[in-house]
């Protein structure tokens, strides 16, 4: 009985594994393409301008770029599809606007499936590399105290 349920969640982890594993592989040579059009920009742009006007403009472009995105990603999650407009029309109570990324129940199957997987792993490699881990706990206790150069660097003033 409980096995055709673990076969059909099984399934649908794979086919969950296999959407992501291959937008990653279609996206990974247009991230790298967009890493060489940005470094022939920056190249161009630095030797017309100089350098510190031609890195401003690159930044200044990378800047706009991201802001479209943001506007197209929050225009596309602010906007359900149609069949979701037609099922919250139906019904009479509203939906709930704010979701959470852990909110979607694939997700949450594919972190309940490798997490007993993966958290053993960590913890191998962890123990193995302790001074590693220390050094980088230490290094992060270090740097999280604030920085008061002004006050820690006054010298006394002599009549």
């Amino acid at each position: 009985m409980f096995a055709r349920l673990f076969a059909r969640a099984e399934a649908s982890v794979d086919n969950a594994i296999a959407d992501l594993g291959n937008r990653v592989l279609i996206t990974i040579p247009f991230i790298v393409a967009f890493g060489f059009a940005a470094a022939s920009l920056s190249i161009y742009v630095n030797r017309t301008y100089g350098a510190e006007i031609g890195n401003l403009i690159v930044a200044a472009s990378f800047v706009l770029l991201g802001g479209i995105i943001a506007i197209v990603v929050k225009i596309r999650s602010s906007s359900p599809p149609v069949r979701e407009q037609a099922e919250t029309a139906a019904s009479e109570e509203p939906a709930e606007d704010i979701k959470s990324i852990f909110d979607n129940e694939q997700l949450m199957g594919i972190a309940a499936t490798a997490a007993p997987i993966i958290l053993p792993a960590l913890l191998r490699t962890a123990t193995k590399n302790w001074p590693l881990v220390l050094a980088v706990a230490a290094g992060l206790y270090v740097f999280s105290f604030p920085q008061d150069g002004d006050a820690t660097q006054q010298q006394p003033q002599s009549s």
